[in-house]
This record gives structure tokens, C-alpha cells and sequence, in this order.
């Protein structure tokens, strides 16, 4: 199936009602469309401005986690996201049964606005969810795209919390997520991500590498690292059956070196009640944040 850009008023697709009059599946496509236009247009500010929403979580490259709108929107003015120019394309995309919740996910691609450097390509997942009136981005990570300011400080941006225990619609995705963590640390990446992988799940592990299946992902991850993380924000579909963390993470090579890194992984529950990863993709944060 072709999944063409569209070139067209996308301010006013992202937020009229005749948006949700089309299938769920039909919408959610336009708004990440119409997102990543807007983003290549007028710059990814004004498109994150436009599409996330209330208690959006942004996982930019090579920053810390930045939760709700507001502190996204003070980040964005003061970390130059729109001397990158950005887009994505999807190239997949999941609902919930009940279509509150849905996640696309596909190729990235920036390039500076300000020099003559050729573009990267990346990845993305945006987690979306479908508000009265429009879909809106509840989470975002890009990997792959090269931070715009790599000299930037971070010091204005607050330090997210662990959630240390499930509570809440997405308790059972926290659950999962703080249970997968264990087995890691206990076992092992390998051990824990093929127990935890969804039949059809997808890694993007360094970026640009794209890896598929229980088997493959965990020999993607095998090695002598030692891993552990800790989920930060989350959020689910009403009714249970998909949903997201996001987190950070910490990877110890074989000297114990610390590699700072966060990340958002995209949960399904099956009908056996068992909770396993969709999604999972992160990109790196600063040392000690």
C-alpha cells in the first residue's frame, strides 16, 4: 500500500471534526501525515505545537525525557528543533480494539536548515491519542536524527520520576515494563527481550537497524552489557489492550561504562491476559539524567 505524503492545508486536518468522520485507521494515518508535513513546512516546533497534546512525553535526541506540554514547549524554544529540518513517513501503524489509542511508526529524515550537510535517515514511533476532535501526539521518539545543538545544557529541563509501582489505566503496562526490566538484570537483555517480545514485535535498535521477532531482537541485544531501566511515563487505550511506557535506561559495557539512554516501548495485551512489547525504540540522554 502506498503511503504518499500529503501537500495540503494540514493545520486545518490536524484539528477539523471531518478528520474522525473518516475510519480510525483512515484518520490516524492523515494526522501523522499531516504532522510530518507540517514539520518539513514550517518547522517541527510549530508541528509538535499543533499536534501533541496536554501531557505529551518528547524523547529528542540526546536530551533528557521531557514530559507535558508546557515543559515541551519551553524546551522546544530554547533548544533550536527547527534549525533541523524534519519529516517522517509511516510505514506501519496499530489501533487499539476500541481506536483510543494508536501508534504509526516508520522512517525519519532531517537535515540541517542552516548548513550544508546531508540529510540522515532515521526512525520514529508516535503513540497518538484520539481526542473528541482530532488524534494528538501522546508520545514521541526519534532515533537515528542528529540533534540539532549538540553543545546544549540541560539544566532547565526537570527531572522525570521512576514509576516504582503499577497504578493507574496503564497499570498493567507499567507492570510488564518494571517486570521486564528484572528479568534483564537478573538473566540478561537476550533472556528478557525474547521472553517479552510480542510474536510481531519490532526493535529499532542503533536507529537505523530494524529488527523483527523474539529470536532475532534478543541476539541483537546478546552481549556482556549489562542493562536496566525504569519506566517514567505511560499511558494506555481504554479499553486495556494497548499501551506505552517510556523511560531511561542505563547500558554497562564490560568495563562497567555507563551508556545513558531512554526509551518507548508500545504494549499489547492478548487474550490470555499475557502483556508483550509491540514496539521499542530509544535514543541517548545526558549522563546522569
Amino acid at each position: 500500500m502506498s503511503l504518499r505524503p500529503v501537500c495540503s492545508v494540514v493545520l486545518v486536518l490536524l484539528t477539523a471534526p471531518e478528520l474522525l468522520s473518516q475510519t480510525p485507521r483512515a484518520s490516524l494515518l492523515q494526522a501523522d501525515r499531516s504532522a510530518a508535513q507540517l514539520s518539513s513546512d514550517s518547522g517541527f516546533a510549530f508541528a509538535a505545537r499543533t499536534a501533541m497534546s496536554r501531557t505529551t512525553v518528547l524523547l529528542w535526541p540526546a536530551a533528557p525525557v521531557v514530559s507535558g506540554k508546557a515543559e515541551v514547549e519551553k524546551f522546544l524554544r530554547g533548544h533550536q528543533a527547527d534549525s533541523l529540518r524534519l519529516t517522517w513517513q509511516p510505514l506501519g501503524m496499530r489501533l487499539a480494539p476500541d481506536s483510543s489509542l494508536g501508534v504509526t511508526w516508520g522512517l525519519a529524515v532531517g537535515s540541517s536548515r542552516v548548513a550544508p550537510l546531508p540529510p540522515r535517515i532515521g526512525r520514529y514511533i508516535a503513540v497518538w491519542r484520539r481526542e473528541p476532535e482530532r488524534w494528538s501526539i501522546a508520545a514521541l521518539v526519534f532515533m537515528g536524527i542528529e540533534a540539532p545543538d549538540r553543545t546544549a545544557t540541560w539544566s532547565g529541563v526537570p527531572a522525570v520520576h521512576a514509576l516504582s509501582r503499577p497504578s493507574g489505566a496503564a497499570g498493567a503496562f507499567i507492570a510488564a515494563d518494571l517486570a521486564f526490566a528484572r528479568l534483564a538484570g537478573d538473566s540478561g537483555a537476550a533472556v528478557a527481550f525474547r521472553t517479552y517480545a510480542a510474536e510481531d514485535a519490532l526493535s529499532f535498535g542503533g536507529g537505523s537497524l530494524l529488527v523483527q521477532g523474539p529470536l532475532p531482537i534478543s541476539q541483537a541485544v546478546s552481549g556482556p552489557e549489562q542493562w536496566g531501566w525504569h519506566p517514567v511515563a505511560a499511558g494506555a487505550a481504554n479499553d486495556g489492550n494497548l499501551g506505552w511506557t517510556a523511560g531511561e535506561a542505563i547500558i554497562r559495557d564490560r568495563e562497567g561504562t555507563p551508556n545513558y539512554s531512554k526509551y518507548l516501548t508500545v504494549w499489547t495485551r492478548h487474550a490470555n491476559g499475557q502483556v508483550r512489547f509491540l514496539l521499542d525504540g530509544g535514543n541517548a540522554r545526558p549522563a546522569g539524567r
